[in-house]
């Protein structure tokens, strides 16, 4: 998928409101990425790209990993693609993305939100061909894309032993990526391991099947030449990882959505259920966005005062269950991730649901027992 970016001016514009996409400025660095998915997120190619792009303190783009890229059957029917195209079939890895960039003079690995407790442990078992690659495609103006996977870093298949495998290479301008003969190329000069590779697919209905009933492994990707990505994850692997069964219950639901974990779900629903918990998802995150703009507006009313002044207005001024909100932004915390907190609490309980059911205005029925999902 070849979109090019050069700084941080050539997204701004292109980035929807209120859907989820940000900005979030580190010590030395930027970065774009989503906290949450709707329909209007990824609208146009440059917000598909905004999945941990990172910036340099002048804006300038400094390292590119993968774009968002989407489940078999989410956004088309399978039977709409030509999956006859040259693509290369691959093993979808259970661990964390991480990243080479330069960060005030230093080669440091990231994950999608920067510098990270997981970016830190893949530095901890980086071997020298892992730094050396880094070094010589950053300089080249490309970026290496690696899975980090070890007993530690554990999101559901249990790796034996500590690995950071060669995923891809991205050209961070353009977003060319590599072809699969290249990575194996340079995963045998630098001594790295290399994502492994499986037959193309010849039947999409099999292919389907066969991934689905993977066990002890997370999935396939399929990468097309043109770099469109498709990931299938294996029904064993979703339904551990995301509880799917727990959408029989609003507070698990919440929490799946609070975790952006809705997206991986949605496939595997009845379509009806998919339909209900997708427009329920919409509505909650429509109402949130309501009671972020409300608290911010009135925190800002407050900034300028001393913090006793401040405590004061806010328990004054606001509802009990929005005072929390207030005083983390007004200690910097940012707004969205602030106002988030409504959600895990919610999640925590039928009871704590029902609790902020007048303030978040949700209605769930559930999943009736014995629908196949």
């Amino acid at each position: 998928m070849e979109i090019e970016i050069r700084t941080l001016a050539d997204v701004t514009p292109h980035l929807p409101q209120d859907a989820g996409l940000f900005v979030a400025h580190r010590e030395g660095y930027s970065f774009v990425d989503y906290s949450y998915v709707t329909d209007g997120t990824f609208a146009n190619s440059v917000a598909q790209q905004c999945r941990g792009l990172k910036f340099d303190e002048d804006g300038r783009l400094i390292a590119r990993p993968f774009h968002k890229f989407f489940n078999i059957g989410e956004r088309e029917d399978p039977s709409e693609v030509d999956w006859s195209g040259p693509h290369v079939v691959m093993d979808k890895l259970d661990g964390s993305m991480v990243h080479p960039a330069q960060i005030g003079g230093k080669l440091v690995l990231m994950t999608r939100k920067g510098l990270s407790a997981q970016a830190r442990a893949a530095e901890a078992w980086a071997s020298d061909g892992v730094w050396a690659l880094s070094a010589a495609l950053l300089a080249a103006g490309r970026t290496p894309i690696f899975e980090y996977t070890a007993p530690d870093n554990q999101i559901v298949i249990n790796y034996p032993s500590p690995a950071l495998t060669l995923l891809a290479v991205r050209d961070t301008v353009s977003g060319r990526y590599a072809p699969i003969e290249e990575l194996r190329d340079l995963a045998a000069t630098w001594a790295v391991p290399v994502v492994q590779v499986f037959e193309p697919i010849k039947d999409i209905r099999a292919f389907i099947r066969d991934g689905r009933a993977l066990e002890g492994q997370e999935g396939r990707v399929v990468a097309f030449a043109d770099g469109t990505r498709y990931k299938l994850k294996a029904d064993a692997y979703v339904l551990r990882h995301r509880a799917l069964a727990g959408l029989a219950h609003e507070k698990d639901l919440m929490r799946l959505i609070a975790e952006d974990g809705l997206d991986d779900v949605l496939p595997l629903l009845p379509p009806d259920v998919a339909a209900r918990a997708h427009a329920y998802r919409n509505g909650l995150m429509a109402r949130l966005h309501v009671l972020q703009r409300e608290v911010q507006a009135f925190v800002e009313t407050v900034t300028d005062l001393d913090r006793r002044q401040a405590a004061e207005r806010i328990t004054a001024n606001l509802e009990p269950r929005l005072r929390k909100i207030a005083f983390m932004m007004l200690d910097g915390k940012d707004p969205w991730e602030s106002v988030l907190v409504l959600l895990a609490s919610a999640g925590r309980s039928s009871t704590q649901v029902d609790a902020m059911r007048d303030l978040l205005l949700t209605e769930w029925t559930g999943i009736p027992v014995g629908t196949d999902a």
